[in-house]
């Protein structure tokens, strides 16, 4: 195809997709998925992407019409459409990589449950999701149809946490929880406000970002005749770059706050894609207007076909290091990593703490804010010493110095 034509084909079908009557329904996004055979029709697509396309290894290709647009039809670099469309990446399993990193599996005691922490579980919801990330963590289980939770599935589940009241917290993930029908919702929630010892329930949905219309009134007061005396309802959703932040969304996120739900965000810190200072920090302060609290930033999962997508360790504290003294602590993710093997969550932080000076007992900080070195004593009557790392005397020295000198120009 002429490539004037191939453009003007591809601007003419993205602009009928936008104009159908049923643009704004939830079903509508859902039963006119952008799949794989269909991404030439929205995308002028390269090489690498047409290969990836056709030699993906992971979960299957799906997305919104309304995701869909949001990414640039022309340039392959655009941070939504590399979340949307397969790169050549995923077509080659690395040998560190692993389907399931975090033993979910392992750590199943019933169909669709996973306990990693003794007061809490994951339940696996359903295998749907309204866009098909390419980073996703699950894709051994999404997007197929043998993976997909009945009702008798959902009933051996709460049986089990009826039969463990030492669990009080209940994620519902999936897929995405959001993608099954109200009644479903409500069976759900329902469910586990019954059983006495359920306290929390975690709503982890990407339809914030992908699919906004799912947020209706009546999904809402379902939500909201759940979250009472007996169940606290938080939702947990998945922005990761500033772009995704748009009208509908903050539209979906007031409508949730409205029925009394607390929104956090979740991102994954993915390479090319939001993997700097500048980006991190920008899409948190879009949160923060969207009234949506920072909660995780993630280090990729090291899932089949990923190396495309992972960055290093260091970048996490880079990031960090960036954003603090930028944007109010509420706008700060903590970093994370799931650790492979079931492991769980560790939170890791930049270098900010120097260590203890025993003989003067002061320790010694570093100022995220303005990279200079503080100094902070410990109690008199404190009995800790031997717990805190050992400031290096060299470092000591200079810094004692350098407050001197500071001291006597005054």
């Amino acid at each position: 195809m002429n490539p004037v034509t191939e453009t003007e084909t591809i601007l003419a079908t993205r602009k009928k997709l936008k104009e159908y009557p049923q643009w704004n329904s939830w079903k509508f996004q859902l039963q006119n998925r952008i799949k794989r055979e269909n991404l030439q029709n929205y995308f002028v697509l390269t090489e690498e992407e047409k290969k990836g396309i056709s030699n993906s290894i992971r979960l299957n290709v799906g997305a919104t019409p309304y995701y869909t647009l949001l990414a640039d039809p022309f340039d392959p670099n655009c941070p939504i459409r590399r979340t949307i469309i397969p790169g050549v990446g995923e077509t080659v399993i690395s040998p560190e990589e692993s389907p399931d990193p975090l033993h979910e599996e392992r750590l199943s005691p019933v169909k669709g449950l996973t306990r990693m922490y003794d007061d809490r579980v994951l339940l696996f919801s359903n295998q749907e999701c309204s866009v098909y990330c390419r980073h996703c963590m699950r894709g051994r289980k999404v997007s197929f149809n043998e993976e997909r939770m009945d009702k008798d599935d959902l009933d051996t589940a709460f049986t089990y946490l009826k039969e463990h009241p030492e669990i009080s917290d209940v994620v519902i993930s999936g897929g995405d929880p959001l993608n099954l029908s109200d009644a479903r919702i409500d069976y759900i929630l329902s469910n586990l406000e019954q059983i006495p010892s359920i306290k929390i329930c975690r709503i982890g949905t990407r339809n914030l970002v992908t699919l906004p219309m799912r947020i209706t009134e009546e999904l809402c007061k379902i939500i909201e005749a759940h979250n009472n005396d007996n169940l606290s309802i938080f939702c947990n959703t998945h922005f990761n770059h500033p772009n995704e932040c748009t009208s509908e969304s903050k539209s979906a996120i007031l409508r949730l706050i409205k029925a009394g739900v607390s929104v956090g965000n979740q991102c994954v810190i993915l390479k090319g894609i939001n993997d700097s200072g500048e980006i991190m920090l920008s899409l948190h302060r879009k949160l923060l207007e969207m009234r949506v609290r920072a909660y995780y930033m993630y280090d990729p999962e090291i899932i089949p076909g990923s190396r495309g997508f992972r960055t290093p360790l260091a970048k996490g504290f880079e990031i960090i290091e960036y954003m603090r003294g930028k944007i109010a602590g509420m706008g700060i993710p903590q970093f994370v990593n799931d650790l492979p093997g079931g492991g769980g969550k560790i939170t890791m932080t930049p270098k900010w703490y120097y260590g203890f000076h025993q003989e003067s007992r002061q320790h010694l900080f570093k100022s995220a804010l303005r990279g200079t070195y503080h100094v902070s004593p410990e109690p008199i009557d404190s009995n800790y010493d031997e717990f805190y790392e050992k400031v290096d005397l060299s470092l000591w020295e200079k810094v004692k110095n350098d407050l001197k000198s500071v001291h006597n120009a005054k």
